[in-house]
């Protein structure tokens, strides 16, 4: 059979070729388990990576996560920010460059509250979680919720990346 003239010898016609995945920001992501979560750390770090990519950030960025219980969120709550109560997530900001990679900060999420709050919610576990992480990452990337137009921003910014991850609200798409 004759090569088409338009095609190079050993060129794949374009309906054969393979599509190149997107290019996704390095993101170095230490995870720390004080507590156990059915999620593994591919899972945390591509909803991490939905976040990053969804705040725009196109740089090389490093963060850690901390998955503990309420006793350690309660313990940091009180002493960084002075409220002794436990909370679902904080965030704590970053000293700056660790070697050529942006250091943003850390992520603490209290694993049993996130799969309560998951089950009051009717949500489930990894929306809940997987919201969390992305809330926490956006505040270390400059995101606040101190105004209305603040928190609506923000939260445009955590569904375009909770969508990217398939953890989407199911009735986004209606109104």
């Amino acid at each position: 059979m004759p090569r088409r003239p338009h095609a190079a010898a050993g060129h794949q016609s374009w309906r054969r070729a393979k599509a190149t995945p997107h290019t996704l920001p390095d993101v170095r992501l230490d995870i720390v388990r004080e507590v156990p979560l059915a999620f593994d750390d591919d899972w945390v770090r591509r909803v991490v990576t939905a976040a990053v990519v969804a705040a725009g950030r196109r740089t090389r960025t490093a963060l850690t996560v901390l998955l503990a219980d309420d006793d350690h969120l309660r313990h940091l709550n009180t002493t960084f920010r002075g409220m002794d109560t436990a909370t679902d997530v904080l965030s704590f900001e970053g000293g700056g460059p660790a070697g050529n990679v942006a250091y943003v900060g850390d992520v603490a999420i209290s694993v049993p509250r996130a799969l309560d709050q998951g089950d009051r919610y009717g949500h489930g576990p990894a929306r809940e979680v997987g919201y969390l992480l992305v809330h926490g990452v956006l505040h270390l990337l400059g995101h606040d919720h101190e105004d209305d137009a603040a928190m609506m921003a923000m939260r445009r910014v955590e569904e375009d990346a909770l969508t990217r991850v398939r953890l989407g609200r199911p009735d986004a798409g209606t109104a």
